[in-house]
């Protein structure tokens, strides 16, 4: 089964995120800033990362990089959510290999036509 890691530290975000996702089939597993995401990534491996740019500890940005830097997370498609649609935010998660990049507030319809194009084939 396929596994999607959400990665966001306001729990109203959390929560729509999961309730949306968890349409999906896949398992939804979650945590709460970019250094929980980056080391629940590295070992559960999942299929797809959602995650929050601004985040404590560690942001998404920093998760990403780590993320990309990892030989075994680095193939993982991440798509980034923001609350700050900054064209600066949105060229650093592009260069740094965020495989997609949405602003909330987001549809919820829309991010789960997006999640699906990079989740396997069932």
């Amino acid at each position: 089964m396929a596994k999607i890691l959400l990665a966001d530290d306001e729990t109203y975000s959390l929560r729509l995120l999961q309730m949306t996702l968890k349409k999906t089939g896949c398992e939804i597993v979650s945590s709460v800033n970019g250094q929980a995401a980056y080391d629940q990534a590295v070992a559960e491996l999942p299929s797809l990362i959602v995650m929050d740019v601004m985040m404590p500890v560690l942001d998404g940005l920093g998760a990403l990089a780590k993320l990309k830097e990892n030989e075994a997370t680095r193939e993982i498609p991440v798509i980034m959510l923001t609350a700050k649609g900054q064209t600066l935010t949105r060229t650093e998660a592009e260069e740094s290999g965020a495989a997609l990049f949405l602003t909330k507030p987001f549809s919820p319809t829309e991010l789960l036509e997006e999640v699906k194009k990079f989740l396997p084939s069932a």
